[in-house]
C-alpha cells in the first residue's frame, strides 16, 4: 500500500445475550471467519494486502464497538472505514448504532459507509 499503510479487517462476533450454546457460537465465529476470508480475497483482487483479525466477545463482556475501539486505539489507526445495517432505532435508524458509538468516541477519521 501507499506511504506504508496497512489495511486490517475486523469482524466481531457477538452472540446475543441469553441461550446461546457452544454449536451456536461456533457457527458465529465460522461466519465471522468466511466474511474475513471474503474480504481478505477481495482485497487480494485489488492488489491489497489485509490482515484479519476476529474477535469473539463471550458471555456479554464487551460490545461490536468496543471491541472495534479498542483495535482502533491499540493499533493506532488513522482512519476506520465501517458498514452499517442501520437496524438500531433513534439516532441509529440513519448509522446504527455501532457507527454512532464509533464516530463520537475515536480519536481517529470514522467513515460510515450504507
Amino acid at each position: 500500500m501507499r506511504d506504508g499503510s496497512k489495511l486490517s479487517l475486523i469482524h466481531v462476533v457477538t452472540p446475543p445475550a441469553v441461550g446461546v450454546s457452544a454449536k451456536i457460537l461456533k457457527e458465529l465465529t465460522k461466519a465471522g471467519e468466511l466474511a474475513l476470508e471474503t474480504g481478505e480475497s477481495k482485497c487480494r483482487s485489488f492488489g491489497l494486502t489485509a490482515r484479519k483479525i476476529l474477535k469473539v466477545v463471550e458471555n456479554n463482556r464487551s460490545s461490536t464497538a468496543s471491541e472495534i475501539a479498542k483495535a482502533a486505539i491499540e493499533g493506532r489507526y488513522d482512519c476506520v472505514i465501517l458498514g452499517s445495517r442501520g437496524y438500531a432505532g433513534d439516532r441509529g435508524i440513519l448509522m446504527g448504532s455501532v457507527g454512532v458509538s464509533l464516530a463520537i468516541s475515536l480519536p481517529c477519521t470514522t467513515i460510515i459507509v450504507r
